[in-house]
């Protein structure tokens, strides 16, 4: 399997969008606010209307802000599937928007040249069979892998053509030192009594679900939330990379505090947070997914607008150090931090220098040449000391993470 376009990539878009963009409160409002199901549908499923969605124009965001793929929750944990399914009719054909919302999503990939990933959870708020787990009710937790979570994910990987990747969902928590799920029974309409379960990649079967997977789309990549490590590792809302230089990774991040729509947050990320973010993953080798929340209709705000194509000028002068780039030794002294690729360093310079310089500690490594990325101004090296300054360097520049490339 060809893994190269996801190491190349450095930059995806994530978009969060289903029932729950309704409401206005994200997507875990029914099990925090614990709406049971049947009130849930009733007071939110036909609203989610969709009628200004546009795959087209997230796409064209996408390729504006230099992103080389998009993924999109095609079903979050309330189980409302934005496809045609069989397995239930709290879908997108039967009610709300009464049409299948992934294919015009996965035509728009397509359209634009960007690689197509769909987001799938696997925990499923609707079934109560999930809510009570596998130790306490078996022969229903079978019934559920079987008749929900194996057809669906068959489903979308039969009847959109090839698609890229599945970015599993779950509910992770740690319990001696495993990755498990831990099932909030509080949420169930009958009683809270019975005690929290953890669930496992054995009570997924998912090596079976990925074995099914693999045979329908044989190249397709694979996210490690199916609690097995399969082709990529996610950190969510944290930039930590995995503890193998050499894995896959991808860091996932919001651009206020939430996911889903939530017009009641207003704390949005600053330009500057956000390039941190993205060269901060960079300079361990990890893509960096980037999320948007549309509203009911489809429509991304004006921030989250703004934001991208703030990050898509910078990638215009900059996408080169952030794509396919790897791991670098070299210190970060108080300017940042670094990635190499080929015969070039790349500085990313987190931190100005008021005095036009800034200084590489225990460095002694002879390079050719310096320069600015985004403008090829040329830069003076100085050893002395056994470390390396580089003069000329930016002293301030406002929402902008300068990047100084060394040659080798």
């Amino acid at each position: 399997m060809d893994t190269s376009w996801f190491r190349n990539a450095g930059l995806g878009m994530f978009i969060h969008w289903g029932m729950f963009s309704v409401h206005c409160r994200g997507e875990w409002c029914p099990y925090q606010e614990q709406i049971p199901i049947k009130e849930y549908d009733e007071r939110y499923m036909d609203l989610f209307t969709a009628d200004e969605y546009d795959p087209e124009l997230w796409a064209q965001y996408a390729v504006r802000a230099g992103m080389k793929y998009m993924t999109l929750t095609t079903k979050h944990h309330d189980g409302f599937c934005l496809f045609d399914t069989k397995t239930t009719d709290r879908n997108a054909v039967k009610r709300g928007p009464k049409r299948d919302l992934v294919r015009p999503f996965v035509e728009a990939c397509r359209k634009y040249g960007l690689k197509c990933g769909l987001y799938f959870s696997l925990p499923d708020w609707s079934v109560p069979a999930f809510m009570t787990g596998p130790h306490l009710t078996p022969k229903e937790w079978g019934e559920f892998l079987d008749t929900i979570v194996f057809p669906q994910v068959r489903e979308l990987c039969t009847n959109y053509g090839k698609i890229d990747m599945i970015w599993y969902d779950n509910i992770v928590g740690m319990s001696n030192g495993k990755e498990s799920f831990e099932v909030n029974t509080n949420f169930r309409e009958a009683s809270d009594s019975t005690p929290n379960e953890k669930l496992t990649a054995e009570d997924y079967r998912s090596r079976e679900l990925n074995a099914m997977i693999r045979k329908l789309q044989p190249d397709i990549m694979i996210n490690d939330r199916s609690l097995l490590p399969e082709d990529f590792y996610t950190a969510e809302q944290n930039l930590t990379p995995p503890k193998d230089p050499n894995r896959l990774w991808e860091a996932c991040i919001t651009l206020n505090k939430h996911w889903g729509f939530y017009p009641a947050d207003p704390y949005y990320k600053s330009i500057f947070e956000v390039l941190h973010s993205i060269t901060a993953v960079a300079c361990h080798g990890g893509n960096m997914l980037l999320n948007i929340g549309p509203d009911r209709y489809g429509r991304i705000n004006n921030d989250e607008r703004r934001i991208l194509e703030a990050v898509g000028d910078w990638m215009k002068k900059n996408e080169e150090a952030v794509r396919g780039v790897e791991r670098c030794r070299m210190n970060g002294g108080s300017y940042g931090c670094a990635a190499q690729k080929g015969n070039k360093v790349y500085l990313y310079l987190h931190f100005a220098n008021e005095e036009g310089f800034i200084t590489i500690p225990h460095c002694t490594e002879k390079f050719k040449s310096a320069y600015m990325l985004d403008s090829g101004k040329p830069l003076t090296l100085e050893y002395k000391q056994g470390k390396l300054v580089v003069h000329g360097t930016p002293r301030y520049e406002y929402n902008n993470i300068p990047v100084v490339v060394l040659e080798r």
